[in-house]
């Protein structure tokens, strides 16, 4: 049974850049490296099945697997040499730790024996072939750890099907977790859960010299870190049972459970497996840890990422209000329209449509709403200017029975057309506001804005008259002190 979480898609502007670069790693030094193993192991595995070594070291393997009590071994090592199966026999030997420092050690076959020197001799040799390998020089043995077996043993692999089973996995997780820890922090997480993945290994069963390779240990670290950013929240999970598969939503860490029972489980049932479920185990175990205490210790909360990307309810409400539209259900469209605008004043393409359908009733409270909705569009776009403009001089042509400017819109108009170069509608506009509010506090400055647009444009005429109302109307306005002061 397979059970992982379901990631949205990266977010390619801020790109998974340690994901994708472990990734990378992993590939070129399994199909760049390791890829030339496998000629170099057949080579040595020739040269053993024609030395002496094969009739010289596992029939005492056999024996000393009988002399230690371990009945059900030798009597399978035994078999698979009466049935010629020598490399078999040559694995269980090579894995066995004690066998191999006491062989390497000449107490097995010792120095008054009459083949011992040649035996001695291909024995070296045999070594020097399989350690010329870069699975031996970078795997992890626990009964002979190495800091270039701890980290090595993450970036290599047994075969292409592990590789991809394993790359798959650190993306589909790897890339959100990255996302909330930043990079630095996910990498040396990644690496701690590899390390503690081979912690686990060594401590948890009978040393060997067996080679543990593989990112699984550093990639269940990545998914327990997952699951345990999440906490309690529900995220959808996809499981796969046999030939049945689908999906569920759940709270994340109740899966860690799950997860970590499985290894142990697999790991007690399937005994001579080449899975290493421990190295799973410690990895599931060490990425949780880490989570821990970031969130206990950590001065920045560290939260988790969306796990899927919010759904924009405009494009669906915008679909339904298209079907109205369609049937001509134009008074319900209009409707949804009005609701749809309030909630997002500042959608230029709601406001737009509103307007486009409200304009065909311009006695409709509808229309003026909408009118007015695009005249507060924020000025942080050129096209919010351009139509208001073309709004603005259809408005008030159409509108019934007269145009509704409250002081606000009246003001803030005033500005945006002076700004924009529409100093003539501005200065209509002021006259309005002036009969409005004759003392609108604003007012002495929106004289001066407006002045200053003629002044730009090239008519000293209206910009002589505006002066001459603001010195008028408000004499005393610190606008028209600061321009006649020194008059």
């Amino acid at each position: 049974m397979i059970i992982i979480p379901v990631s949205r898609q990266p977010d390619w502007r801020n790109p998974p850049l340690v994901t994708l670069l472990l990734i990378l790693i992993n590939v070129l030094i399994f199909f760049g490296l390791q890829s030339r193993d496998d000629g170099k192991m057949r080579e040595a595995y020739e040269y053993y099945a024609e030395s002496i070594l094969v009739r010289t070291e596992l029939p005492r393997y056999v024996k000393y697997l009988e002399d230690a009590g371990e009945t059900g071994k030798a009597e399978k090592a035994s078999d698979a040499l009466s049935g010629k199966d020598w490399l078999h026999v040559l694995w269980m030997m090579e894995g066995d730790a004690r066998f191999m420092k006491e062989l390497r050690d000449g107490k097995i076959i010792r120095k008054n024996e009459a083949d011992y020197f040649e035996w001695r001799r291909q024995r070296d040799e045999f070594d020097r072939l399989c350690q010329n390998t870069i699975t031996d020089r970078f795997a992890f043995k626990s009964a002979q750890p190495t800091l270039a077996g701890v980290i090595g043993h993450l970036f290599l692999h047994g075969s292409v099907n592990h590789l991809l089973g394993n790359m798959a996995f650190l993306f589909i997780v790897g890339y959100m977790v990255e996302e909330a820890l930043g990079k630095w922090r996910y990498l040396l997480f990644y690496l701690l859960s590899g390390i503690g993945a081979c912690a686990f290994d060594a401590l948890t069963r009978t040393p060997t010299m067996i080679p543990s390779i593989g990112a699984s240990g550093a990639i269940s670290g990545v998914m327990a870190m997952y699951v345990t950013l999440y906490g309690m929240r529900k995220i959808r999970f996809f499981y796969w049972i046999l030939v049945y598969f689908d999906f569920f939503r759940a709270p994340a860490i109740i899966i860690l459970p799950f997860w970590i029972a499985r290894e142990l489980y697999q790991h007690f049932s399937n005994h001579g497996s080449m899975v290493n479920y421990m190295a799973h185990f410690g990895g599931f175990i060490t990425g949780a840890a880490l989570i821990g205490m970031l969130r206990l210790l950590g001065k920045k909360r560290v939260a988790a990422p969306e796990q899927e990307i919010p759904v924009d309810p405009r494009d669906a409400q915008l679909a339904r209000i298209d079907k109205l539209l369609n049937s001509l259900r134009l008074d319900e469209a209009r409707h949804e329209l009005h609701r749809l605008a309030d909630l997002y004043p500042h959608d230029l393409a709601i406001v737009n449509r509103y307007y486009q359908i409200a304009r065909h009733v311009p006695a409709s409270d509808d229309y003026h709403h909408a009118a007015a909705l695009i005249f507060a569009l924020p000025d942080d776009h050129p096209a919010h200017n351009d139509l208001i403009y073309e709004t603005f001089t259809e408005y008030l042509k159409q509108a019934k029975p007269m145009v509704r400017f409250s002081i606000r819109q009246l003001i803030l108009l005033i500005r945006r057309f002076a700004r924009t170069g529409h100093a003539a509608d501005a200065e209509r506009l002021t006259r309005v506001l002036a009969r409005r509010s004759p003392r609108q506090k604003e007012l002495p400055g929106l004289l001066l804005l407006v002045a200053e647009a003629f002044h730009h444009s090239g008519d000293s005429s209206m910009h002589s008259a505006m002066l001459s109302r603001l010195r008028q109307d408000f004499p005393d306005s610190k606008e028209a002190s600061a321009v006649f002061a020194n008059v």
